[in-house]
């Protein structure tokens, strides 16, 4: 199997996992952390419209995070003070009832880069918690449109096509684009919507968001076999906006957004993104696991060599690869030690508002393993992401070498909802 080699760069409370920008063509608005063979930071570098990052660094030696901003979690009035002195702009501060921490977003002082930023908070306030606004990715890649598609999806995985009271008491969630409530398949559903954008930005991801609504509590219509758990209520985050060409989230509206799930009694969240580690983001997923929320992450579509995807690589999460319909892996799917299960999601049939797509990715898979950590609990299992491990290894289709493995997890799960 392939090992993988994880640099980790920890000052004091900042404690980051390096990742890969998944995109040779950088857009205009995002920076780069530069870091040695060692892992410590040696600059930051603007990204310009199509600027190239093939500079031999090697894509494992930059992290995409948004310029000029850190954040910051549960500083006081009198840490906020002394940092506006210090020349630090405040952004946006949120407090998380949910989550149960305040989330400051801080712009950098003018001439001072986001490492020197970072060493200054660490050095001065030793003991708050801070990091990176980092860039977050869609975990799915380009859809093809189609006039009609197989779904082989529902055999392979032995979900089956399901009735319309399936799901009914459980309430979703998912983080992702932005989702069409107004499509034929989501018109008049049990569907809440949020964006958590700014005013002034463009909503994205339409195809994408939209479609994993749709898998999982999509209506029944002549060209689509309907959703995996159509009564099932659920509450649909958009993070990301259309920013010069490209598909952008980043972890500060993905960690209002579990704050959202959490206050509205959200059991089990899909996120079918992916970011980079991040120690306020591990502190999200704690607390939301310690709220009631298990959490459903694709594993990514970097490849291979590609450090683990989070939150799927959290050891609290549940994280889903994709397989095709002849059972492969999908080509570009993330490997390594925190892959737990593979689902169907290459060329899968996909309900969109520019009408039905064959798109393939992580994306697509996760929501199959969500609606069956949802009938876990649903059937009565307590919160606790290793229990429903377990219990889904029952129904495991073991596809590569014995037991758990780099590629597809544990293998392909299988299950009938008894509804």
């Amino acid at each position: 199997m392939i090992l993988f080699l994880q640099r980790m760069l920890c000052r004091l409370a900042v404690c980051v996992t390096l990742s890969v920008v998944t995109t040779s063509a950088l857009a205009q608005n995002w920076s780069i952390l530069e870091y040695d063979k060692d892992g410590k930071v040696t600059g930051v570098k603007e990204g310009t419209q199509d600027s190239d990052t093939t500079d031999g660094l090697g894509e494992e030696n930059r992290r995409a995070i948004e310029p000029g901003e850190i954040l910051v979690v549960d500083p006081t009035d009198k840490d906020l003070a002394t940092l506006e002195s210090a020349g630090f702009k405040l952004l946006r501060k949120n407090t998380l009832s949910g989550l149960e921490f305040i989330l400051v977003q801080l712009k950098v002082p003018d001439g001072m880069s986001v490492p020197d930023a970072l060493d200054y908070l660490t050095r001065q306030f030793p003991k708050l918690t801070v990091g990176t606004n980092d860039l977050m990715d869609l975990s799915g890649g380009p859809g093809v449109q189609v006039a009609q598609a197989v779904d082989y999806s529902r055999n392979l995985s032995g979900w089956g096509v399901v009735p319309e009271t399936c799901g009914k008491g459980l309430v979703l969630g998912q983080i992702d684009g932005f989702v069409h409530e107004n499509h034929p398949a989501l018109r008049g559903k049990n569907l809440v919507y949020k964006s958590f954008l700014k005013s002034d930005r463009v909503p994205a991801a339409e195809n994408h968001g939209t479609a994993v609504a749709v898998l999982l509590i999509g209506r029944k219509l002549p060209n689509y076999p309907g959703g995996l758990l159509p009564a099932a209520k659920l509450y649909a985050a958009n993070i990301f906006e259309r920013r010069n060409g490209k598909d952008v989230g980043n972890l500060a509206a993905m960690i209002r957004a579990i704050d959202w799930l959490v206050t509205n009694g959200v059991h089990v969240a899909n996120l079918s993104i992916a970011g980079q580690d991040n120690v306020i983001m591990r502190l999200a997923v704690k607390r939301s696991l310690e709220k009631g929320i298990l959490i459903v992450a694709a594993a990514g579509n970097n490849g291979a060599g590609a450090p683990p995807a989070w939150p799927a690589a959290h050891p609290d999460t549940f994280s889903v690869t994709a397989i095709d319909d002849s059972m492969h892996l999908y080509q570009f799917a993330n490997q390594g030690k925190y892959i737990d299960f593979a689902a169907p999601g290459v060329n899968i049939p996909t309900d969109t508002p520019n009408g039905i797509m064959s798109q393939s990715g992580t994306s697509f898979a996760a929501p199959f393993i969500t609606a069956m950590v949802a009938l876990h609990l649903k059937a009565g299992f307590r919160i606790d992401p290793d229990l429903i491990r377990r219990s889904m290894q029952r129904y495991t289709t073991d596809l590569g070498l014995v037991g758990k493995d780099d590629l597809v997890g544990w293998g392909l799960v299988r299950l009938r909802p008894a509804c």
